[in-house]
């Protein structure tokens, strides 16, 4: 049976911000059935649809640009994939690209390293203060903090998952962030370790990402 890897880069909107990253998958899976799309599906008792997405969304994030594999049983063009999904898709789901990609090319998950992330914090600090709070972030060798893994706490580093933070903007009592930090196997880290090294731990925020960045792209 000939088969084809369809890569997709989709948005994940407010009306979906709540829904866990296993519900996310069920959503996809029933959009692409009702397409009629080839799709192929895993063997056994319980088959699934063989999807893969590059990386869990945390309840409450939004994404503009996700990323996620579909095998298929069988070749068709990117604008007829879009074309037949696009009419299933509930709203908060919409397509943004799709390309065939090599069957046997290296798992999203494996080949993924950083994700850039918009953050919206409500703050009463000015610009300035914010500022420096970024660059002595940026400045430190060392940023301890603590997390808790399978019940148990531990302390690790936060300062090599950091890549770059910056202020886009200041406006009503709102700052804007723009994060890129390490996601994926080799190391992960979400943007509320960030706002809690600037101070910002108990302030009300939102997060988009924006860009999963694999490594065969440049930052």
């Amino acid at each position: 049976m000939s088969r084809a890897r369809m890569r997709i880069t989709f948005g994940k909107g407010p009306q979906l911000r709540y829904i866990s990253h296993l519900d996310l998958a069920l959503t996809w899976e029933r959009a692409l059935r009702r397409a009629r799309v080839p799709l192929a599906y895993s063997q056994g008792h319980n088959p699934h649809a063989k999807l893969q997405l590059a990386s869990g969304l945390p309840l409450g994030y939004t994404g503009s640009a996700e990323v996620m594999d579909v095998i298929l049983t069988a070749s068709i063009s990117p604008e007829e994939f879009i074309a037949c999904v696009d009419l299933t898709l509930p709203e908060g789901l919409n397509i943004a690209s799709a390309e065939e990609v090599p069957l046997k090319a290296p798992s999203l998950q494996s080949v993924l390293r950083q994700a850039v992330y918009r953050v919206s914090v409500e703050t009463s600090l000015p610009e300035t203060e914010l500022k420096r709070r970024i660059a002595n972030l940026l400045a430190s060798d060392v940023l301890e903090q603590e997390r808790v893994r399978k019940g148990r706490v531990e302390i690790f580093d936060l300062r090599p998952l950091v890549h770059d933070v910056q202020l886009l903007a200041v406006n009503d009592g709102q700052a804007v962030f723009c994060m890129r930090l390490s996601a994926g196997q080799h190391g992960n880290v979400r943007p509320d370790a960030v706002t809690t090294a600037l101070g910002l731990e108990s302030e009300f925020s939102q997060v988009e990402r924006t860009r999963l960045l694999f490594e065969f792209d440049s930052p």
